[in-house]
């Protein structure tokens, strides 16, 4: 067994996490209050300790190497239960510190920036950081705490927790209907128009239950976003199938018309947590999850 002095310091770890997660030197120092400087010796004492360079150093930027990108994530985990022995040893039940969450735009958009200031109302301490992107990303280069992700998933090293589905609807805006005609079998489709998504072409695919073959629906335009693709259906260009978040307040407030309610043969669409860090040690990403899920449970039935 190793001497505890031949052991890396918590704050060296914390120190190393830091400069990662915040892209640099100068980044983390302003964050911590700490001098660039400082961090730079902290860093390379625990490269001396450990007798490995965590970090490729630049004018311009940092660079994990092999094998600190191996250390991270046992540094995080360490430095996340570190917090949690701290709060419970001095009797703090409020989760404090930054999170980072990255998500897709529309997931952004539509359920986390509306719904945003009740989990800071309820945990005040946790910083929060938004990203927004529709690609998978990595957590450790991107910096994230956690990442919101839609569909099928691949296998992987990181953490997950299943949140919740969403559902598919078919819409269009009332004046495109008013002027095209309201179809009346999922078959009229095919004399109107669709909004495409660049990408994934599964989203494209009109499958109902009873036909044995997609209708295909000749397109009016392309886009890679989902939101571009919203907004030109608003525009009245054509019809386009969403997920219930992104279109639940349009149906409501009749911006957007559902075709064909509960007769798309799609299965529903899982919203995932993927994370690094045993939620565990990271309270605070503990209690974002936990909120997140409920702000994704289905509401009671309509009457």
């Amino acid at each position: 067994m190793r001497h505890m002095h031949d052991l890396p310091q918590t704050r060296d770890l914390a120190a190393f996490v830091a400069v990662v997660e915040d892209g640099g030197f100068a980044e983390a120092g302003r964050r911590l209050g700490v001098a660039p400087s400082t961090l730079s010796r902290t860093v390379t004492r625990l490269e001396r300790m450990l007798g490995v360079t965590l970090l490729r150093r630049s004018t311009r930027m940092i660079e994990l190497t092999p094998e600190g990108r191996e250390l991270l994530q046992a540094a995080q985990d360490i430095v996340a239960r570190t917090e949690g022995l701290f709060d419970l040893a001095t009797g703090s039940r409020a989760p404090r510190g930054p999170l980072r969450i990255n998500a897709p735009v529309s997931f952004m958009l539509h359920v986390l920036g509306p719904r945003l200031a009740e989990f800071h109302a309820a945990y005040p301490k946790v910083e929060v950081t938004l990203d927004m992107t529709d690609r998978m990303v990595d957590l450790i280069d991107s910096h994230a705490d956690v990442a919101i992700r839609f569909g099928t998933l691949s296998d992987s090293d990181m953490l997950r927790r299943h949140l919740g589905v969403t559902s598919w609807h078919l819409v269009a805006a009332p004046a495109y209907l008013a002027a095209q005609g309201l179809p009346g079998r999922p078959e009229d489709l095919a004399r109107l128009e669709q909004v495409r998504f660049t990408a994934p072409d599964h989203i494209n695919q009109l499958r109902f239950r009873g036909l044995s073959q997609p209708v295909t629906v000749p397109a009016a335009a392309y886009a890679e976003n989902g939101e571009a693709v919203r907004s030109l259906v608003l525009g009245g260009m054509g019809v386009a199938r969403f997920s219930e978040f992104m279109v639940a307040e349009d149906l409501a407030s009749g911006r957007l018309v559902e075709l064909f309610a509960g007769k798309l043969d799609v299965p529903p669409l899982d919203i995932t947590a993927l994370f690094l860090t045993r939620t565990s040690g990271l309270r605070r990403l503990a209690v974002f999850l936990d909120w997140l899920e409920e702000v994704l449970a289905p509401g009671p039935p309509a009457p």
